[in-house]
């Protein structure tokens, strides 16, 4: 019956929020990336915020200049007002400025669930240059509660590396994240744990230098406020290697994902994150009867799972006690358990953890990307946000195989009868035409009909020819009275040759290389 319950307010507690920050009409999914992108007042304008209402737009105006900074806490008092509040602080400690604030990742959420697919995808793109975590599960808070795996608003984030293995011959790889196949490790909590997975991730993932926050933490500006709707959300972002030893923390692309929330309330996302991870982090303090029914429930654990600890708790040897019983039961390694002791600080410990997740790729057999976890996320009940139809990827998979069979020209020629020789025959009978340079001693009049004649041949040769199967398929598939159907072909359409591009670019830039290797070699032997 509480279930039930707690399902019910669900709704209650996103409207609440989507109410208090401006949003609740444009849920679900109506806030467009066109109206975004209007020019106006507010658009081209930096006022100060002076209501909550104000703060998704000034979030989103930020984030669409790349301004890192997008993410800090905007709160609404006056000076007189917070210079009163630090001595009312002194003998109250309520909450009573929560009305002027939100947690920021409140505020994604809400954003993302607002924002129709092609935002989404803009959103998600300007996080990931501004080295922010962006969204891979997403909570709805509907009826049934549901998650979507966010694998359309992930496509257009391409990114570049270096592996240890290219760094001779200065090669890098480029590909659409979703697309590649690199390692994923995931940090999940147990209860309210006392150390900050998020802040050891940081720590992890900032080269030793200056701590730079790709995951939003409890110390940072706005995140002591309570999350509302953001419990569940699973974010991801990924570590690329730049080829030098001395830099790099890992030596190939890694991905890193961090549950938010406790994981005995998002059992379906930790299911999903087990299976798909090449190792789990888990942040605990002690485990219950409860949650070790849960733990030895998993399979294939002795060399996925770590149990990050801390000894800084109360009540520490009765904690360990627990934490020991459960490694015993699952038959962990010694390895496999992390703890940080009173004498270490964060950064320290996260070194040791860098430590182990080096000593584990080492081992790392199979890899799977984000498109390949769709099959896993369906089987668990979640939504997938790209939708293609079975007729838009037979279309899109007629011209691609195309491209990929037969060389460009050989494809043009083909596909596109009516441009090639006859297209450029025509663009220099055109030139003549208009230059009479060539006239001779024929005439101009004569001239000019000739040139004529010569166009309307090439013009009947055109109309003979008929549209090929894929450009037919093309051109219905646009004709459909569906905006958004089209928009998400053209879209597809263009990964499609974006990815086919980088393919023969790459083969391109190796023979160029190697074409310059082979001039330097020539030069040098022509001055001995």
């Amino acid at each position: 019956m509480s279930t039930m319950n707690t399902e019910g307010q669900k709704p209650a507690v996103l409207f609440n929020i989507l109410s208090k920050i401006g949003l609740k009409k444009f849920y679900p999914n109506k806030l467009t990336l066109q109206s975004l992108l209007e020019i106006n007042k507010n658009s081209v304008s930096e006022e100060a915020v002076l209501s909550v209402e104000e703060i998704p737009w000034c979030f989103l105006r930020k984030l669409f200049k790349i301004n890192a900074e997008c993410r800090n806490f905007i709160q609404l008092l006056n000076n007189d007002e917070e210079e009163n509040n630090d001595i009312l602080d002194l003998y109250t400690a309520d909450d009573s400025g929560d009305d002027n604030e939100v947690n920021p990742l409140d505020l994604i959420v809400a954003l993302f669930l607002c924002a129709d697919s092609f935002l989404q995808q803009e959103m998600a793109l300007k996080m990931s240059m501004c080295q922010f975590s962006v969204p891979l599960l997403l909570p709805h808070h509907g009826s049934n509660s549901q998650f979507t795996l966010m694998l359309w608003a992930l496509r257009d984030i391409v990114k570049e590396w270096r592996p240890h293995d290219l760094s001779e011959s200065r090669g890098f790889v480029e590909d659409n994240i979703v697309q590649a196949n690199i390692p994923f490790y995931s940090f999940v909590r147990l209860k309210n744990c006392s150390l900050s997975k998020s802040q050891v991730l940081n720590h992890i993932l900032s080269r030793g230098q200056q701590n730079h926050n790709m995951f939003m933490h409890i110390e940072m500006e706005g995140r002591a406020l309570e999350r509302k709707i953001a419990n569940g959300l699973v974010e991801v972002c990924w570590y690329l290697s730049c080829g030098r030893e001395n830099l790099d923390i890992f030596p190939e692309p890694v991905a890193f994902a961090n549950l938010r929330g406790d994981i005995c309330e998002s059992l379906t996302q930790f299911s999903f994150l087990f299976q798909v991870s090449t190792a789990i982090f888990l942040f605990l303090d002690k485990v219950e009867d409860n949650e070790h029914k849960i733990l030895t429930s998993l399979e294939d654990v002795k060399y996925k799972l770590f149990l990050v600890g801390n000894c800084k708790v109360k009540n520490v040897k009765e904690n360990m006690m627990s934490v020991i019983k459960t490694v015993n039961d699952l038959d962990l390694p010694k390895t496999a358990v992390k703890i940080k002791h009173q004498s270490v600080n964060v950064a320290g410990f996260s070194k040791k953890l860098c430590a182990a997740i080096k000593t584990s790729l080492l081992d790392v057999k199979t890899t799977i990307s984000i498109v390949d976890m769709v099959d896993k996320a369906v089987e668990l009940g979640l939504s997938v946000d790209e939708s293609k139809t079975d007729e838009e990827k037979k279309v899109i998979e007629e011209i691609m195989d195309g491209i990929g069979v037969q060389n460009i020209p050989q494809f043009k020629k083909e596909q596109l009868p009516l441009q090639g020789e006859n297209w450029k025959r025509l663009s220099q009978l055109e030139k003549d035409e208009c230059r009479m340079k060539e006239a001779g001693v024929s005439g101009l009049e004569e001239y000019k009909s000739q040139l004529q004649a010569e166009k309307q041949q090439i013009w009947e040769e055109q109309s003979k020819e008929k549209l090929s199967k894929g450009m037919k398929s093309f051109i219905e598939t646009l004709s459909t009275t569906d905006k958004e159907k089209r928009d998400f072909f053209l879209k597809s359409m263009k990964f499609k040759f974006n990815t086919h591009s980088r393919d023969k670019l790459a083969v391109l830039r190796n023979k160029f290389k190697e074409q310059c290797k082979t001039q330097n070699s020539l030069q040098s032997w022509t001055r001995l």
